[in-house]
């Protein structure tokens, strides 16, 4: 079994191993090393300031090893700061640092994160999440139902570059009250 449940400070080390680690091997696929080292200097995986606004979740093991994560802010990313873009409606949020530990890549976590997300958001009047898709994940997105919006890269200097994809997906309105506990999800 795996549990999903709210991040804490206290695993902000973890999830930040398990994110790097994500990024290097499932994103090594579609990006060269150089390319993800750049990106992972310049923005991180995450802004861990996202765990404090309580919308942030882990997934672990019966033994309580970190999975997965990923959530939801109403905080811009780093790489969309100093864009010039106007801050989004206070219905609109953006997905946020979702990965999956290599070693337990396509067993449902990241959809049951995000499912998890999107409920969270909903109760708490999100009407649409947006995100910006690494390449490795945009077909996980898409069978969410997420649909793109925009392809684009975010340059990194030193003639290195990001491909990703902007997506969003409208969400329905539901019941203003807080997800309880933990949310059990079997692996196939």
């Amino acid at each position: 079994m795996t549990a999903i449940r709210a991040a804490q400070a206290a695993d902000i080390p973890a999830i930040r191993s398990m994110q790097e680690r994500s990024m290097r091997v499932l994103g090594g696929k579609h990006y060269a090393p150089d390319n993800i080292a750049a990106f992972v200097e310049q923005f991180g995986t995450m802004d861990f300031a996202v765990v404090g606004e309580g919308h942030f979740l882990v997934a672990t093991d019966q033994h309580g090893h970190l999975l997965g994560s990923g959530g939801w802010s109403r905080l811009a990313p780093g790489y969309q700061r100093g864009s010039g873009a106007a801050s989004p409606p206070r219905d609109i949020a953006t997905v946020r640092g979702v990965f999956v530990d290599p070693a337990a890549a396509r067993n449902g976590i990241g959809a049951a994160i995000m499912r998890h997300a999107e409920a969270d958001a909903a109760k708490h009047g999100i009407s649409m999440l947006r995100l910006t898709a690494t390449l490795s994940g945009v077909a996980l997105y898409q069978a969410l139902g997420y649909r793109e919006t925009a392809r684009r890269a975010i340059e990194l200097g030193e003639n290195l570059s990001f491909g990703c994809v902007d997506m969003e997906k409208p969400l329905e309105k539901r019941a203003a009250s807080q997800p309880g506990g933990e949310l059990l999800i079997s692996q196939s």
